[in-house]
């Protein structure tokens, strides 16, 4: 309920803005702005290899402060190396695009993965350390900085996708120091723990080796959408799903944001025998929990998108529409993804990440005509593998609370 509070929070104060903003910048600029959240998006989830995830895992607290020391010293490589890359490659990749216009603003990807990574590893350290209320505190930060960042830099004259990357680079900065604030005892007592962060690294080496080509793969996939839609459709395209996309996980975010961390929290620990049973709770709930709120966007989102957004954002309405039997599966089956890290499956994860990307990437490739209804096919492929997913998960925590626990290894490794 904490995590629930701050999720809600942080929401509620997006939406409020949300209509203002959609006001101040245009389809086309939101559109570039998914463009470059993109790429970001796509560094940061291998910013940390994956070991931030491995924060939650050692027995000792001390062996998962010096875990977090190796993790921040990662991120910060290849932070520096993504603003070489993509500084010095502006002009290639911006043309590769076709938006030579972004160009410029390719010299604040670095800035913007140290960011988002780091705010990622200080959550998993607050996360078990169970201090909900800072994550909570830190998500109505972050969402609220970023929105009124945005908004001061529309007024102040610096809009576009200027002020839209910019005012986001300010909300998360915040959010950032908030965090490292709230999670300052992670740089105190390394010194107790007997193991080095190479020794950790190789301890955890499941989480680069399995969990990350998965993590991976789901940034590809969900970037690779927005840039196919950017390349194959137009800018102002790209911008009306992204704003379908980003109202859309609101639900998502209100309810999955508290619950997966909880959640992995839970199954962390849990011991075996009750797995199985957690697991079809969670998704009894969230199914719950998510049919009245994804009803009523199915129905009203047409009409209620270009009167809350502008005109302009019809089509937005018309994509939210397509995508919720997608969107509905994935409040489903969030919580209970970790459920293969914990259980060391990720191999299996890592199969359905796999066909998970390919298809909607295919679709989108050789579908062609209204974006509309091709995305309405697309969503449907995918809920369908999220159904799949699903039973795959239940299996897993079937199987795992009926094998017996070794005894010369720990649980999680």
């Amino acid at each position: 309920m904490t995590l629930l509070t701050g999720t809600a929070a942080a929401q509620v104060l997006m939406l409020l803005l949300t209509p203002v903003l959609s006001r101040l910048y245009s389809p086309e600029a939101y559109g570039l702005f998914s463009l470059y959240s993109s790429i970001v998006a796509t560094v940061t989830v291998v910013a940390a290899l994956r070991y931030d995830m491995a924060i939650m895992l050692p027995k000792k607290d001390a062996d998962a402060k010096v875990l977090k020391k190796g993790v921040t010293r990662l991120i910060l490589i290849v932070s520096i190396t993504a603003t070489l890359v993509c500084g010095i490659g502006a002009p290639l990749i911006a043309d590769a695009m076709g938006k030579p216009e972004l160009a410029p603003w390719l010299w604040l990807v670095g800035l913007s993965v140290f960011t988002l990574a780091e705010i990622s590893a200080m959550t998993y350290w607050l996360n078990r350390r169970s201090d909900y209320k800072a994550i909570g505190i830190n998500r109505v930060l972050q969402s609220g900085g970023t929105a009124i960042a945005q908004l001061g830099l529309a007024l102040g004259k610096l809009g576009g996708v200027g002020g839209l990357i910019v005012g986001t680079l300010l909300g998360q900065s915040a959010a950032l120091l908030t965090l490292r604030y709230k999670g300052r005892d992670v740089r105190e007592g390394l010194d107790e723990s007997e193991a080095g962060i190479r020794g950790l690294f190789g301890r955890y080496r499941r989480m680069p080796l399995l969990n990350g080509p998965n993590a991976l793969l789901d940034a590809v996939r969900t970037n690779g959408i927005n840039i196919l839609i950017g390349i194959m459709y137009s800018g102002p395209l790209l911008g009306q799903f992204y704003m379908a996309w980003k109202l859309l996980e609101v639900p998502l975010g209100l309810i999955n944001g508290a619950l997966s961390q909880v959640f992995f929290q839970r199954l962390a620990v849990m011991e075996r025998g009750s797995m199985f049973a957690f697991a079809k709770s969670s998704v009894f709930r969230s199914a719950i929990l998510g049919v009245v709120p994804f009803g009523l966007i199915y129905w009203l989102s047409p009409w209620a998108f270009p009167v809350v957004l502008g005109t302009e954002w019809a089509d937005a309405g018309l994509i939210a529409r397509a995508l919720v039997p997608w969107l509905f599966m994935s409040l489903i089956t969030s919580p209970i993804s970790t459920i293969f890290v914990v259980t060391e499956t990720q191999h299996l994860m890592l199969a359905h990440a796999i066909v998970y990307t390919a298809v909607p990437l295919s679709l989108l490739y050789f579908l062609h005509g209204d974006i509309v209804a091709n995305l309405t096919i697309v969503a449907l492929a995918m809920a369908g593998i999220l159904v799949v997913f699903t039973v795959l998960a239940l299996w897993v925590g079937h199987r795992f609370d009926h094998e017996k626990d070794p005894e010369d290894k720990p649980l999680v490794v």
